[in-house]
């Protein structure tokens, strides 16, 4: 079982713990999920503010 968790901005994931298991992909709809055969564990985080301004 790990105890990382990996951050995501994306809605869905995908895990195949580097090819050690079928890959999966993981909905964080709801925020987090978890890999079923590796317990990895993903999180749903907002993107980052750019501050950066674009010349008209």
């Amino acid at each position: 079982m790990r105890n990382d968790i990996i951050k995501a901005t994306e809605e869905i994931v995908s895990c195949s713990d580097n090819g050690q298991h079928p890959l999966v992909y993981i909905s964080l709809k709801t925020g987090s999920g978890q890999c079923q055969y590796c317990s990895q564990k993903f999180v749903r985080i907002s993107k980052p503010e750019t501050t950066e301004k674009v010349a008209a």
